[in-house]
């Protein structure tokens, strides 16, 4: 009787391990397939240069009540002073 029990354990445990297992695969092939899924559809939505891409355009409203934007002033190049360092290092 004994024996009978523990083999009837053993078989469950197998089955619930053999079922786990069998889960972890079929989740890593889901998982694996949906990143290739995913891949493929970035690859399709790549923008080449051979694409003709419409760019937005952006409306401004006009006539009564428009809002003119401020101009913001483009950055001009400025030239670097440097002083005189008086260091012992830099003596000839």
């Amino acid at each position: 009787m004994k024996m009978l029990i523990f083999l009837i354990v053993l078989a469950a445990v197998a089955t619930v391990v053999l079922w786990r297992v069998r889960k972890a695969d079929a989740e890593r092939d889901l998982a694996h397939r949906k990143a290739m899924k995913q891949k493929k559809q970035q690859r399709k939505e790549t923008i080449t240069p051979e694409d003709h891409v419409k760019w937005p355009v952006i409306i401004h409203p006009a006539g009564k009540g428009a809002v003119e934007e401020e101009e913001i002033p483009e950055p001009a190049m400025t030239a670097i002073k440097f002083d005189p360092v008086d260091h012992p290092s830099v003596q000839p």
